[in-house]
Parts: C-alpha cells; structure tokens; sequence
C-alpha cells in the first residue's frame, strides 16, 4: 500500500513534470490548445524583412486600437483582401478630401485675416469731428502784387523790361500736382525767362504775391450763422500752393506752428441738410491776374480729414457764376480695430496702428494719414529726381527749392507722380511703366469723409454778394461705423481644423496623441528588445516590454507557428519562440 502510494505520487510527480516539460518546451499533445506566441523579429540579427515584419505587427496592433475611423478593418483578421481595399480607398479619400479643406481655410486665413463689419448704421454725428475745407483761388498770384516785386527785383518800370520776370512768377504759380508739366508749357513760349531769377526765394515769393483771405472770401456761416472768415481759414500748404483752410489741424501759424493743437478743438456739428454745416461765398477774380494766365477764374475746394494734408486731385471745382450753388453732401464714417488685428503681421493686414506709420517732412499735429503719406512720398521723389522741391513743400529734408530752371525736370517727371506701383505681377501693368513706390498703408482706425456734390442753380447769391458759393453739410444725421476684426483667431483655426479632422477621419488631439506614442513606444521597444537580447536574453525583455506585447497578444496580432511547422528546437531556452503560458504569469507579476 505504502510502495502503491509512493508509486503513484511518484508517477503524478512524473507526470506533473513531464505536463511542464511539454508546456515550457512547447510540445502539444492531441488534447492541449494553440497557444499565441510572441515574437520580436528584429530582435535577432535575422534579414531585412524581419524589421518590416514587425512594424507591420505594431501596425495592426495600433490600427485595432486607435479610434480614427476605418483602420481596424483594413487590418482586421480574415477579411477579404476586396473589402481592405475598399477601406482603404475611403481612408485615403477622408484623409485628402481634410487635407484640401485644411489647405482652403488657411489660404483664406492667409491671404484675407481680417473681416469688416457694419458695427452702427446711425453712429452720432457729434462724435466725428466735421471735416476740413480747404479753398485754393485757382490763380495764385496777383497781378499787382507780382508788379511790384518785379520792380523792386529789377529797379526797371517799363512793361517791355519787366515782362520776362512776370511771366517767370506767372509760371512758378502754375507749379502744382498733378499738372507740374504746365508751367515749362509755357515758358517753351519764353525760354529766355528760364534762367533769370535764380536767386529769389521762391516761397517767400509766393506768400507775398498770393490772393489774401479777403481777396477769395466774400461771406462766411458756420451752422447757420455768420462767422468772419479770415478769422476761421488759416493758410494752409497743399500741393496746389498756398490755400486757406477751415477746421484744420495742419494749417500753420507764421512760426509754422499748426493753429490747433488739441483734437478736442476741432469744430463739430450734429445737424443734417443744406445749410446746416459750413456755407461760403466766394469773390470774383476777373482783372487780377497777370496777363497771359487769366484762362480759368474759380476755386477748388477740398474735403479731406483735419488732420490730413489735402489731396488736391480729389478736389471740388467753383466756378465763378452768381446763379449756381455747389452743393458737397458729405457722409462721415469710422473704422476702428480691434487689438487682435494688431498681432497680425503687417504684411497680411495692410494697415497701421498709431506708433507704426511714419511721415516723414511733413508737419503732422495729427496722427498717421495716408494722404499725407502720398504727399510726402511725392515730395522725396521729386528731392530725388529733381534735387529739388516745390515752393510749397517745407525746406526740412535739406534739399533746396525749385525755380524756373528746375521746371524742365518737373516735368519730365509729372507722370511718375500720378501713380504708385502695385505689387509686382500685377496684371495690366507694364513692368516698365514710371510710378512711386509708396508704402503708404491706411490707418487701421481712421474717419473718412465721402463727398457728393451737385452744382445747381440758385437765387440768393446776389443778396451776399459773392461770384460763387459753395454749401458743405452732412447729408444724414448718422454716420456708419465699422469695426475690422480677425476672419480666423487661433483659436478659430484650431476648431476648424478640428472639427474638418473629426469629420472625415474621427481625429483629435488625443488621438494625434496616440499615434505620437505608439511610434515612439514601438520604435523602444524593439531597440531595447536588440539591445537587451545580446545582454540578459529574451525572457528578462519579455518582462520589460511585456505591456506592449501583451496588447498585441490580446489583440491576436502575433504570429503563432502551427504544430507540424514546429522543429525540435522550438523546446529550447535559446529559441526565439516564447510560450505564452507562463509567460503571461510573469506580466501579471510585473504589473
């Protein structure tokens, strides 16, 4: 009995043995079950598929675990090679169809940031303040007055003698954009008065010769009432001469000074209709002008920003005529931005911010203005071109003055200031066409005054007594506002591309996350798994990396040799198969 038992625990002890010889060498018996094996092929120096072999194992084990959409099917086990096909077409067609939509958003982020919108249709009139009016007498120089500069000049009296040098003043009034071809047109009629008076001081020649406040201003009304003219327009520097301007902050005192200093000084009006706002009329001119340049009598007149030279292209002609009335029906409104735009880059939202835009030889009692900006990028073109400027730019550029002499190169080069170059490729521009290359971007919050004038007819003009009359009034009691913001933020980019990725490939951050992680972790785990198997052998990796494994085992992605293929050294330690029973206690215990 005693020998039966220890016979029989000693065949169980055999057999329970034997049960583990076959399990860790792998040997199956007709009733054991396939057991997945795990293997790392690149772990051994084998050939250069086995690399490829396991980054495909990673691969299906990523795609069966990832959330983007459809690539568990493409390498899901047992489906038919049609159906991976299929899957895989419609992966890649969600993945181009996001791209393109991706590449659309950013190019219109890219090429158009910012976006305007009516903030206020009805924005209060008594927060603009009421535009600048400038008035230029189309002649700038009195025939008396010239008289007696050129006699005092000269000493000479008589008609004949002084004739040349007035047709030398008459010419230097002619100067002005964007017609400087004009006054050398007519001196080709009198070349011999081209060198004289080469010594003159050409601005204070002009400030001496030209129409006084009362020669120009009959009458005045400001809101209905009576104001004194001279005492409101100051002289003012265009670029058509000297001219008298109302509600100006770059009109200058004699000390070149501007007359107001502080915006809060700026006159305002909060009424709408024809004479509600600024009402002027104007005297006749017929006699006063030297003889030869009496070809056109009137005034232009200009509405432009007060803290804006004006620009004398875009001016109002007054003719002189007692039955007419130029009626200006002006419509104010504000673009303000908001301080996203400011962390644009420059090039992309094409305007600036105060402290950015420079204007450079010009006085500004104001913040940037682009007409300003033009003016002053003629006014360096013409230093350049000409090594000299008109009388009626400021002398502080260190450049001298322009005289007769000089009227030649104002005019070979008038066309060039008429323009300003677009960016390079522009279609319908030829490449050698002579314009300026002004950068002169417009101020991101700016106020801009649309003018709409009719000239019609009247009857109360001979009742002041004036040769012409000009009405300037807003042509509605509010004006429009808009506010520039930023078309695509950050922040808006980010949920777009968000929302196009989670559309079409079910993709987010997390799961942008997760691919970085596993190529990573795959790319360890087989350089350890080299390293570690030259060192400690298989089994101690095994427990290191046992939790990518393990996934690719729950998974069923590993690659499990069947029982007839297996050789007898499938038994040893050295074999690069491990069994997965036993294998799997030793993951539980590490983990």
């Amino acid at each position: 009995m005693i020998g039966s038992k220890k016979r029989t625990a000693g065949s169980g002890s055999s057999a329970g043995s034997k049960r583990r010889r076959r399990t860790a060498g792998g040997d199956d018996g007709p009733s054991s079950k396939k057991q997945p094996s795990i293997r790392c092929e690149g772990a051994a120096d084998g050939p250069w598929w086995s690399s490829a072999m396991d980054g495909w194992s990673l691969f299906k084990a990523f795609c069966d675990s990832t959330a983007l959409h459809g690539l568990r099917y493409i390498t899901a086990e047992g489906m038919p090679v049609a159906h991976r096909v299929v899957w895989v077409v419609t992966c890649f067609a969600g993945l181009f169809g996001a791209g393109w939509l991706i590449w659309s958003i950013w190019l219109r982020y890219h090429h158009s940031p910012t976006v305007t919108m009516v903030q206020d249709t009805s924005y209060p009139l008594y927060h603009i303040p009421f535009p600048a009016v400038t008035v230029c007498s189309v002649n700038k120089v009195l025939r008396a007055e010239a008289v007696n500069f050129v006699q005092e000049y000269t000493g000479k009296n008589g008609s004949d003698e002084t004739a040349p040098y007035l047709a030398v003043v008459g010419a230097l009034g002619l100067i002005s954009y964007p017609t400087y071809h004009r006054p050398f047109q007519f001196l080709n009629y009198n070349m011999s008065g081209r060198p004289l008076m080469k010594d003159v001081n050409v601005t204070q020649l002009m400030l001496r010769v030209m129409p006084r406040c009362s020669d120009i201003l009959v009458a005045c009304f400001w809101k209905g009432m009576k104001i004194n003219c001279c005492d409101t327009f100051r002289v003012q520097r265009t670029e058509e001469g000297f001219c008298y301007s109302f509600n100006s902050r770059t009109a200058e005192r004699a000390d070149g000074q501007p007359w107001i200093d502080d915006e809060s000084q700026l006159l305002r009006n909060n009424a709408a209709g024809a004479t509600t706002g600024l009402e002027v009329f104007f005297k006749g001119q017929e006699g006063q002008a030297i003889e030869g340049f009496d070809i056109l009598r009137g005034v232009n007149v200009h509405v432009h920003h007060p803290d804006s030279f004006p620009d004398v292209a875009k001016g109002l002609f007054v003719p002189e005529a007692k039955t007419h009335v130029l009626m200006a029906q002006v419509s104010p409104s504000q673009t303000e931005s908001t301080e996203e735009v400011r962390a644009i880059d420059l090039a992309l939202r094409r305007c600036y911010f105060p402290g950015e835009g420079r204007v450079t030889g010009l006085p500004m009692a104001g913040g940037y203005q682009q007409d300003s900006c033009f003016m002053a990028c003629r006014m360096h073109f013409l230093a350049a071109a000409c090594n000299c400027t008109p009388y009626f730019f400021p002398r502080n550029i260190g450049v001298r003055e322009c005289g007769a002499i000089d009227l030649e190169c104002l005019s070979r080069n008038n066309a060039a200031t008429r323009s300003n170059k677009p960016p390079r490729g522009t279609p319908g521009f030829h490449t050698d066409e002579s314009a300026l290359d002004c950068q002169c971007l417009p101020p991101c919050t700016e106020t801009q005054y649309s003018v709409e004038s009719n000239y019609i007819q009247t009857g109360n003009l001979e009742l002041k007594s004036g040769d012409g009359y000009v009405d300037i009034f807003y042509k509605q009691m509010g004006g429009v506002r808009f506010m520039k913001d930023v078309m695509f933020g950050w922040m808006d980019l980010l949920v777009a591309f968000g929302g196009i990725a989670g559309l079409f490939l079910g993709f987010s951050l997390l799961s942008g996350a997760e691919l970085v992680y596993w190529i990573f972790a795959g790319v360890a785990v087989c350089l350890r798994w080299r390293r570690e198997r030259r060192e400690k052998g298989t089994r101690a990796l095994v427990r290191r990396s046992s939790w990518l494994l393990d996934i690719a085992r729950v998974r069923g992605l590993t690659r499990t040799p069947s029982a007839e293929k297996r050789s007898p050294a499938a038994n040893s330690a050295k074999d690069d198969f491990i069994a997965v029973n036993g294998v799997q206690q030793q993951i539980t215990s590490v983990f």
